[in-house]
Formats: structure tokens, sequence, C-alpha cells
């Protein structure tokens, strides 16, 4: 009995030195990056950088009237929060030392990142080359929150229709690849006339983005790309950027509220953006060749990059039904001209063909 009792007594003598060692080891880990986040805690914009640092309210979305694609978007997106739906790191998180999980638990044991805040107004700024010569940059600017996609440059020759703000900006596979490429030690005192074309390319569009947020929200596989590329260009270019993620992307969630198979960016980031803006307005969301003013258009306004709409393998005129749709009940708006242009032409019905 006596024996019996020792051994009991041994195997709780082991399992509390087995919780205190892993107790130690945690809060070893987490020491210093527990000591950056406490001085955020009692104020929700010290915690984000200085792009991201915005005029917020807490005041609820306006009552609107039923509309069929709030419905399904609601029943689809019960789930999706703010914590879920991004995670900005906070300045003076390395990279490498950088910790990316799905679990919201890990997350606040981690103690790396920050949510956002609900957020006034956003600017969701497509692609399209509709908004060359529309002067829509200083309204653009005038947003709370500006959202960009794929490393889209703004600022510069582009602010007239663009704007110059840039807080938040999506990254695509081909673009997080070419970070970790272009990330080599025999590119690290090389001048940038002296590097690839795609490397030259891509650092141009990183000086552009300078202080804002590179957000991959497509899943976990790019990232190390991204985290290399980040690492390497500020260290030799000063450049600098934070990154943010999505523990739960709005990708497969898009396609399913759209009932298509490929969602184009546009359509993600507005459904990841409703969980932290009351008001969206849309840029550059324009699925024609041709504008109402019989405009030849590019696809995109920054290059000159053809694009035949009938091959993609996105249903831009079947999104487009669904923005305008939610235009229509005051939703969200929808502006691809403000420099008066369209207003003699029958804007509406020619969308509608």
């Amino acid at each position: 009995m006596a024996a019996l009792q020792y051994v009991k007594l041994c195997f709780v003598l082991c399992i509390c030195i087995a919780i205190s060692y892993l107790s130690a080891l945690t809060t070893k880990t987490v020491r210093r990056d527990f000591k950056i986040v406490a001085k955020y805690r009692s104020n929700p914009d010290l915690g984000l950088v200085p792009s991201v640092q915005l005029q917020t309210t807490a005041a609820e979305k306006k009552p609107t009237k039923p509309n069929k694609y709030i419905v399904a978007r609601e029943n689809l997106t019960k789930k999706m929060t703010r914590e879920k739906t991004i995670q900005i790191f906070l300045p003076g998180i390395r990279p490498d030392e950088m910790n990316i999980t799905s679990s919201l638990i890990r997350l606040k044991r981690y103690n790396q990142t920050r949510s956002l805040p609900l957020i006034d107004s956003c600017a969701i700024v497509g692609n399209s080359g509709v908004l060359l010569a529309s002067s829509c940059g200083d309204v653009i600017d005038r947003a709370n929150l500006v959202l960009r996609m794929n490393l889209a440059p703004a600022g510069g020759e582009y602010a007239r229709d663009v704007g110059s703000k840039t807080n938040l900006t999506t990254i695509n596979g081909e673009q997080s690849r070419a970070m970790s490429a272009c990330a080599k030690d025999e590119y690290a005192n090389t001048s940038v006339d002296n590097l690839p074309d795609d490397c030259r390319s891509l650092l141009k569009l990183m000086r552009r983005l300078n202080n804002s947020v590179i957000w991959c929200f497509k899943g976990f596989t790019l990232i190390k790309h991204i985290r290399k590329g980040l690492e390497f260009y500020e260290k030799y270019h000063g450049l600098k950027a934070s990154l943010a993620y999505s523990p739960a992307s709005p990708v497969g969630t898009a396609e399913k509220w759209m009932e298509v198979r490929h969602a184009t960016t546009g359509a993600a980031l507005y459904l990841a953006a409703t969980t932290f803006c009351r008001r969206i307005t849309l840029f550059g969301f324009y699925p024609r060749y041709v504008d109402p003013t019989n405009r030849t258009l590019r696809y995109h306004y920054h290059d000159d990059t053809p694009k035949n709409y009938s091959t993609s393998p996105h249903s831009f005129n079947k999104e487009f039904n669904v923005w305008q749709s939610l235009e229509k009940d005051d939703y969200l708006r929808v502006i691809n001209d403000c420099a008066g242009r369209w207003d003699k032409h029958d804007y509406h019905s020619q969308l509608d063909t």
C-alpha cells in the first residue's frame, strides 16, 4: 500500500514538473511579444501601423430594405468575424518570428497581431482601366480605409484618378513568389537599374506601398515567400511594410455567395471588408471593354495588358450584377466616374445588357 502511494506521489510530481517546464518555455517564447502588445491594449488604433490608425465609429449600419444577396451573404458569413478575417502583425515583430495560425486561441497566446476596429468608410479600389480619366483620386483618399488589390500602384501619375492613399493591399500568388525569388544575396547591394526586369518592377511597386500593409488572404502557403521578401527589402532597400493574413480565407465563402467557381479578388475583398466596414464604396469595378461614352478601356489602369473577358475563369458579369443589386438597395456604392463624363449617358441601361 505504501509503495502504491509512493508511485502516485511520484506521478503527481512528474506532472507538476512537466507543466512548470512547458509554462516556462511558453513564457520565454512570448515574453518579448507580450511586452510589445501590452501598451496597445488601451487604444484600439495604437497596435496598428500608421497607415491603418483610423478614424473609427461604433455606430451601427443604417437599416436598409431586404436584399436577396444580403440575406445569402449573412447566412454564409455568420461565423466570419473581424478576428478571423484579418490579423495584422504589430510593429516590432520580425518576419522570421511571425507565428501564423488559424486558431484564435493561439492568436491570443502569441500576442503578435491585431485585428481592425469597426471603420466608418472604406474604399475598395479595383484595377479596371475605367478609372483612367475618372478624377476619383480625391474621393478615394477621403475614405477612412483604402483597400487596393495585388500591389496596384497609387499616387504619382495615378494620383488624380485612383488616389495616393493605400492602407491595405492584397498580393497574388505570382507576386508572392516573385518577392521570394528576388530576395537573393546577389541582389543585396545591386542598384535598381541592374536588377532583372521582374525584380525591378516589383521593387518599384513596393516603394509606392512603403509603410502600408500587405494582406495575404488566400491561404497560408504564400506567406513564407512574403516574409522572406519583406525582410530582404527592409534590410537592403529601407522599405517597410507590415504583413496581414486571414486565419479563415474569405475566398471560398465568396465563391459560394456569388455561386461562381472562381471568385475575383474584388469579390473576396468585399466580403472580408463587410466584417470591419460600415460603408463600402467600390471603385474600378467594371466588366466592359468600353465605357458609356464609347471609350475603349484597358484591362488594368496601370498597364496595357489586353484581356478577353469571355475566356477568363472569373464571372465578371455575374459579380457585377450583384454589385448593381446591392447599390440599388443602398448597401454599397459603385463609382467609376467622378468627372461627370457619364452624366449624359444612360449608364445603368448599358450595364444591364
